[in-house]
């Protein structure tokens, strides 16, 4: 009896500790978007950079279906293809054509083991106060060195000059 208390008593402990580290781990998460809405808004390239991988970093992007649709009605694209594919740091010296800039997040997911983690959210672009596009946002994360970095950021896009973003609730699946 006493080695099923034992047992019992360190199986709970063991729950709680884990559920403690996930806990912090989501915190250190949520400071990192921070950070990353924070730099963008003040297109402070060292703390962005920072963020992510020293290796290799995808950042790769779509247009919806829609938006591309509007955009060859309108002349303003001849491509087929909807997919890009970029750079963290050429995020963040496009940012220095506008006066100003902001990367909006809602509606936070976080999955993670405590050593590797995904993030999905939805997003709103802002230029020069004026939200240029919107969508859905996924990070990968990988826990180096005690520290969350960014791996892969993956996103959708709608043009707001085409589409007006829809309410949290409705967007969700």
């Amino acid at each position: 009896m006493k080695i099923l208390y034992v047992s019992l008593l360190a199986m709970i402990l063991g729950d709680l500790t884990a559920s403690g580290q996930q806990q912090k781990d989501r915190k250190e998460i949520l400071q990192l978007i921070e950070k990353y809405s924070a730099a963008v808004i003040s297109r402070d390239s060292v703390t962005f950079y920072e963020l992510f991988n020293n290796g290799q970093v995808t950042w790769a992007g779509s247009l919806s279906q829609r938006s591309q649709a509007k955009e060859i009605e309108s002349g303003k694209s001849t491509s087929s293809s909807a997919y890009f594919m970029g750079s963290y740091q050429q995020f963040m010296r496009g940012l220095f054509k506008y006066s100003s800039t902001e990367d909006k997040f809602d509606n936070i997911q976080i999955t993670t083991d405590g050593t590797v983690a995904s993030v999905t959210m939805d997003y709103s672009f802002w230029a020069n106060r004026k939200m240029t596009n919107w969508g859905g946002k996924y990070l990968g994360l990988i826990k180096k060195e005690g520290r969350w970095k960014i791996t892969s950021v993956i996103y959708s896009l709608d043009l707001t000059k085409y589409f007006k973003r829809t309410a949290v609730a409705s967007r969700k699946n």
